[in-house]
C-alpha cells in the first residue's frame, strides 16, 4: 500500500522555503567527521530532501548518495541535477548492507518517524547499513525548539516568487507537533512531527548496536542544556582502539572552525 506523501505538494517548493537554512553547519560538521572514515570512503544521507547535503558533498569528490522516503522530494533533487544519486527508500527498510562508511541523518528527519518502535526500527537499520567501523551522524529537535518557534504561530512569508501561509500546533501529551503549509491559494499540507526525549534517543541507539561518540547542543558543539533546540548525535559502529581520541580532536575542529564566535 503506497502511503501520502507529506511533501507532494510542498517539495518544488521546498528549498525556497528552506532558504534560510544553514546547510553549510551540517556541510562542514559532516566533512570534519569523515577525519574518521577510511580512505576511499562511502556516505549516504539517509532522508536527503531534495539532495542539498549530497550536491554540496559530491562536488568536493566525496562518493555520496542519498535517500528519501518522499517521491515528490526525491525528483524535485533530480530536477536541479540529474546527476545526482538520489533514490526513494524508507529509513526502516533500507536497501544497503554494510556497505556504507559514514551516515548522515539530519533536519529532524528522526523527527517525522511518529512512534519510539519506528525510530528503533531506523536505527537498526541504519547500523546495518554501516561497515564496522563506520560513523552515524544524526539529529532531533527538542520541545524547546516547537514550544519557542512553532507552538500556537501563524505566521505568513514572501518567498522566491509565491507566498506561504503556516500554521502551527503542538500536543504536550503526545509530543506531536503539526505544521499546515499553504503555498498561495493551494491546498494545506500538513507536516506532522514527534518530540522525543534526549535519553530515549540514546537509549535507542545503544540498543540498536551503536556505541555514542557524543551528544552536543547543534548550535555550539558542546554538552546540550535547557534551552537547547537541536541535539546532535555522534555514534560509531564497532569502535576502533583510539578512536575517541581522534573524535576528540574532530569536537575541538568543529567547535573552532563551524562554532567559533
Amino acid at each position: 500500500m503506497n502511503l501520502p506523501d507529506a511533501f507532494g505538494d510542498l517539495a518544488r517548493y521546498y528549498d525556497p522555503l528552506m532558504e534560510h537554512v544553514n546547510y553549510d553547519r551540517w556541510f562542514f560538521t559532516t566533512v570534519a567527521l569523515a577525519d574518521l572514515a577510511p580512505d576511499n570512503f562511502r556516505h549516504l544521507d539517509a532522508a536527503c530532501g531534495t539532495g542539498t547535503l549530497v550536491e554540496k558533498l559530491r562536488k568536493t569528490g566525496w562518493s555520496s548518495v542519498g535517500i528519501d522516503l518522499s517521491e515528490a522530494m526525491v525528483n524535485t533533487g533530480k530536477k536541479k541535477d540529474a546527476r545526482l544519486p538520489l533514490a526513494v527508500s524508507d529509513l526502516r527498510t533500507l536497501p544497503f548492507h554494510e556497505s556504507m562508511d559514514l551516515v548522515t541523518c539530519l533536519f529532524d528527519s528522526l523527527n517525522f518517524l511518529l512512534a519510539e518502535d519506528e525510530i528503533a526500527q531506523a536505527f537498526r537499520q541504519l547500523h546495518g547499513t554501516l561497515r564496522p567501523g563506520g560513523i552515524l551522524y544524526a539529529d532531533i529537535i527538542t520541545e524547546r525548539m516547537v514550544t519557542e518557534h512553532f507552538e500556537g504561530q501563524d505566521w505568513e512569508e514572501n518567498n522566491d516568487g509565491f507566498t506561504s501561509r503556516w500554521t502551527s500546533h503542538y500536543d504536550h501529551a503526545s509530543g506531536i507537533a503539526e505544521s499546515h503549509v499553504r503555498v498561495n491559494t493551494g491546498a494545506s499540507s500538513v507536516i506532522t512531527e514527534r518530540v522525543y526525549p534526549q535519553d530515549v534517543v540514546e537509549a535507542m541507539l545503544r540498543d540498536a548496536g551503536f556505541e555514542l561518540l557524543g551528544v552536543f547542543d547543534a548550535e555550539s558543539w558542546k554538552a546540550p542544556k535547557k534551552k537547547t533546540t537541536r541535539i546532535d548525535f555522534v555514534a560509531v559502529k564497532q569502535g576502533a582502539p583510539g578512536l575517541k581520541k581522534r573524535f576528540d580532536k574532530v569536537v575541538a575542529q568543529v567547535q573552532e572552525m563551524v562554532y567559533a564566535k
